[in-house]
């Protein structure tokens, strides 16, 4: 019993000090930049390289640029400095900037709090945003989600789902350097938030997070419509997870993404199982390989072969779909988008306009979970 104490208390501690650090995310990560501007759009910055510290004022263009595996720094075009990192300080409680890759020319990006850039040894520079946790999570909610509603209510379901993958994932790129990337497979991060409607959502869930019946943080999976009911994780991936399983989401019917159809050639269709090693000449396969149905609820497999399977190699919208003889064709009739495990975004959406609370949202899709604050919960894992 000490010892279960002593584990959450640490606990306690451990994500008490990852609420309120700083952290280092790489942006960029997926170009290869040469040469940028960094301008100040927003409060002071000051600016360090090699030896030599400077202030810089609003507007004021800073030239980076790759050379030799360091990074040689201009100010309005003047020769400044040139040593292997840069960097960009915030000073004061709300700083953001402006950092715009000349080499190649894409398009400008805004973040909160400071910036480092050095070489990646190879010939391009790399960014690093050091930026506080919150202004981080309201970044991701507004790169993952904005334009899909303006609802407060489930900008705070995504931020509760951004701060626990966060907090699960802190240390994925540690040994590179740094915490996580901008890119999807950490989380989708292009813009610091700028519209109200977000930065309310995420600021006012601030340091809430979800846990299982063991007080452990949990894997906040979502997708955009589950078709009406979403799916277990073991269906999919073959793992069982006890929050990850099917639930009725009536809240999905109707969504933009509810429904799909596909058609494929029959003779398509059956050759694919053939190769599967199925019988296909066998009636009793043929029909079932024609009239398919998942009408009283979603399956796992279709004689034998997953339907996680045939969704890659179709590349279909989701699993849940049922089939018909077409003339020549097979006709899919589909519900739903993506792998349907855990949170349907547009099931959630609704549900928030319904007038339900973030947290009832968060616990519908996650059966058995906790929406708890993570500073004063003793029992976070």
């Amino acid at each position: 019993m000490r010892k279960k104490i002593c584990f959450l208390f640490c606990a306690l501690l451990f994500c008490t000090a990852v609420s309120s650090q700083t952290l280092r995310i790489r942006v960029f990560s997926q170009q290869q930049i040469k040469e940028a501007v960094f301008i100040p759009s927003f409060g002071h910055y000051s600016m360090e390289v090699s030896d030599k510290k400077v202030k810089l004022s609003k507007t004021t263009k800073v030239s980076v640029r790759e050379q030799s595996a360091k990074v040689e720094v201009r100010i309005e075009d003047t020769l400044f400095a040139s040593g292997e990192k840069v960097r960009f300080c915030a000073e004061g409680l709300k700083s953001f900037f402006c950092i715009k890759p000349l080499n190649p020319a894409i398009a400008e990006r805004r973040y909160d709090d400071g910036l480092e850039i050095s070489s990646d040894k190879k010939g391009n520079l790399l960014f690093i945003n050091t930026v506080e946790q919150e202004n981080y999570i309201a970044g991701v909610v507004q790169s993952e989600t904005w334009g899909a509603t303006k609802n407060i209510d489930f900008f705070k379901v995504q931020a509760v789902c951004c701060r626990n993958y966060l907090l699960r994932n802190i240390g994925k790129h540690s040994k590179d350097g740094y915490n996580l990337c901008d890119d999807v497979h950490c989380q989708a991060y292009k813009t610091r938030a700028n519209h109200p409607e977000v930065t309310e959502g995420a600021y006012n869930s601030r340091d809430e997070v979800i846990v299982d019946q063991n007080g452990e943080l949990i894997e906040t999976l979502f997708h955009s419509n589950s078709g009406g009911q979403t799916a277990n994780a073991s269906d999919v991936w073959g793992k069982e997870i006890p929050y990850l399983v099917s639930v009725i989401d009536s809240f999905s019917v109707g969504g933009k993404n509810y429904t799909w159809e596909k058609f494929i050639k029959q003779k398509t269709w059956i050759a694919y199982f053939k190769n599967k090693g199925i019988n296909v000449k066998d009636e009793a396969v043929k029909q079932e390989l024609l009239h398919f149905s998942q009408k009283e609820g979603r399956k796992k497999e279709l004689l034998g072969v997953p339907l996680t399977t045939i969704r890659k190699d179709f590349g279909l919208k989701s699993t849940y779909f049922d089939i018909q003889e077409w003339g020549s064709e097979v006709k899919l009739s589909g519900k739903g988008y993506g792998h349907a495990v855990g949170l349907s975004q547009e099931g959630a959406i609704k549900m928030c306009e319904d007038g339900y609370e973030y947290w009832q949202v968060i616990e519908h899709y996650f059966k058995g979970a906790k929406v708890i604050k993570q500073q004063t919960n003793p029992e976070i894992k």
